[in-house]
């Protein structure tokens, strides 16, 4: 499912990619990264000149910016990571690991914190061995300085300052900014960054950064659509990873159950990876349904010049939720056990195994959504990527088939 919102612009085309996070739910994005691969020339440069991520998504876009001067090339890197992924590869699975974990935060808490606090849930190093494999963070300048990218970002949280930073690299020009609870700061891009940006509180551990240490960026990411828009881009490319339906009503007749943990948390964690984007996309569209209304087209605020933005947001046409329920004895059995004691596998509980469900066979199929989805918003995306003489060269196509 897809909204848009175009116009003719006379300004120079700046189009950013916006990846927000969602765990093993961001497969979804590699297929329709992949579809947007396909619907180009095979020589085609990248359609991307920002690409802004945080959380998982920011592993995404960390890894198409290392290959921007080959669009092609990183897409199907991409596509060949989720399609080969397993829960063993994002975080240790063997059953002393678990029994180490669970034992350390009882003890924690039965001691009232007199002993040693345990770091996180779950042990995340094999993720950062598979991205130290895949990702060559040297070649992220070498796109920028041939002009085959202008900028990448990657957010965090700070848990000491309380800020949601982008950490970008990019083009000279470039200008860090300050917001409230927000800011942007110039930095060369390590696989620490990524690590922070994608460190889901309690579940992982918190990275050190200079002097403070941060957590996943969706924490406090009010705004999303921010850093891409600081970095120039004025139209947006949103590839979102949950299904856009409304939850049904509870039923009155029937009494409501207590939430379980699990529950809870697959709720906190839509929370934390969904409404801020939903959030800032209603606000955008709010801002550029008032700039049409005035005189100018354009709304000054402070020392800040707002502007219409276009923008196509992509999202998954069937519910995640129901789709992990086939998955989940793909998880190892020492895994199943902690969620099970949480009450994760329940259907409640499926927002949570959704964020976790890093197997292949899910991945795959998450994939296969998003290129299906991407397909189908075809002419909308190669409009918002300036490609209209592809649609219609590929309309003349099917015209000339449907004749012979």
């Amino acid at each position: 499912m897809y909204w848009l919102s175009f116009k003719k612009k006379q300004e120079k085309q700046v189009t950013g990619l916006i990846l927000p996070g969602g765990g093993a739910r961001n497969a979804y994005q590699a297929g329709v990264l992949k579809a947007i691969a396909d619907m180009l020339p095979d020589d085609a440069k990248n359609p991307f000149e920002v690409i802004s991520g945080s959380s998982s998504g920011a592993l995404n876009a960390v890894l198409l910016a290392s290959s921007a001067s080959r669009f092609q090339e990183g897409v199907d890197r991409l596509w060949g990571i989720w399609a080969n992924f397993h829960v063993g590869k994002v975080f240790k699975v063997d059953s002393w690991t678990a029994f180490k974990s669970a034992y350390g935060w009882v003890v924690n808490f039965l001691f009232g914190g007199l002993t040693k606090q345990p770091l996180s849930v779950l042990d995340n190093s094999p993720l950062r061995e598979l991205l130290e494999r895949h990702i060559r963070f040297a070649r992220i300048q070498q796109a920028i300085d041939s002009g085959d990218l202008r900028a990448v970002s990657v957010t965090a949280s700070g848990y000491s300052s309380g800020l949601s930073v982008a950490f970008y690299q990019g083009i000279k020009d470039l200008l860090p900014w300050k917001r409230t609870r927000r800011t942007g700061r110039p930095t060369e891009l390590t696989l620490n960054h990524l690590m922070a940006s994608s460190a889901i509180p309690v579940l992982f551990p918190a990275v050190k950064l200079r002097n403070e240490y941060y957590g996943d960026g969706s924490m406090r990411q009010t705004a999303p659509l921010s850093p891409a828009l600081h970095l120039g881009a004025n139209r947006l490319l949103i590839i979102g990873v949950r299904n856009p339906e409304q939850d049904p009503l509870p039923d009155m007749a029937r009494e409501a159950k207590y939430p379980s943990f699990g529950q809870i948390s697959g709720y906190i964690f839509d929370t934390l990876f969904m409404d801020s984007l939903d959030a800032d996309i209603e606000r955008m569209r709010r801002i550029n349904h008032t700039i049409t209304e005035t005189r100018d087209k354009r709304v000054v605020y402070k020392d800040t010049s707002l502007r219409q933005i276009d923008y196509l947001v992509i999202s998954p046409s069937l519910d995640v939720r129901e789709i992990v329920a086939k998955y989940v004895q793909n998880f190892p059995k020492s895994v199943r056990i902690l969620l099970k004691g949480i009450g994760a596998l329940t259907r409640e509980g499926r927002p949570l195994m959704s964020y976790l469900m890093f197997d292949a066979p899910f991945c795959k199929e998450l994939m296969d959504l998003g290129y299906r989805d991407g397909m189908a918003a075809r002419e909308q995306i190669l409009h918002l990527l300036g490609e209209d003489e592809l649609i219609e060269q590929q309309a003349a196509v099917g015209v000339s088939e449907n004749l012979v």
